[in-house]
């Protein structure tokens, strides 16, 4: 396997990693329906990110790491991933099962299995650590989910102030759990 490399998220590699989100959180649905509940989850998340990285395994985007620091954020809250998003729910309402991936989506406003264990979570973390440090940042917080090693980021320092659960949209389904956790960026080592 070869090296994956960290670098800033680009425009070209929003369709690969839209379609990742897909297959990691939307995967229940057709592949259209999956889509746009992706497409709307990810733009959600770009509205409020200031800092983005990707590792890129082969020429391909593999994984995404992202953050915000709110200094450095002089968009409108209005801005065009949020209306992107916004956009997309509403396409999201007339597909096949769409109603259910928006009401997730709503509810909630993997590293693919070969990535694991070769360092590339940790790695990633440290880029944005970094990116953090250069933006003056000493405190920060993380929101994940149960699909997230929570154990990576409490070995990481992080301490859980809050976990909340919503039940299982459908009947049988474990509901999902939330966290919030705090951390400080440590020194440079």
């Amino acid at each position: 396997m070869s090296e994956a490399i960290i670098r800033t998220l680009r425009r070209d590699d929003y369709p690969a990693l839209i379609d990742l989100v897909r297959r990691t959180w939307y995967a229940e649905f057709d592949e259209r329906t999956g889509l746009l509940a992706a497409e709307a989850d990810w733009e959600n998340c770009l509205a409020r990110t200031t800092n983005a990285f990707v590792a890129e395994l082969d020429g391909q985007p593999v994984a995404l790491i992202v953050g915000r620091v709110d200094a450095l954020d002089h968009r409108s809250p209005l801005n065009s991933h949020r209306i992107n998003s916004w956009n997309a729910l509403a396409r999201l309402v007339f597909a096949k099962g769409g109603i259910k991936a928006a009401g997730e989506i709503l509810g909630i406003l993997g590293i693919d299995k070969r990535l694991r264990g070769h360092g590339l979570g940790r790695r990633m973390f440290e880029t944005l650590m970094d990116a953090f440090r250069l933006a003056g940042v000493r405190d920060y917080f993380l929101f994940t989910d149960t699909t997230c090693d929570v154990g990576f980021y409490v070995h990481r320092g992080l301490t859980q102030v809050c976990e909340q659960s919503l039940p299982a949209s459908v009947p049988g389904e474990n509901p999902s759990s939330f966290y919030l956790y705090e951390g400080s960026v440590p020194e440079p080592a």
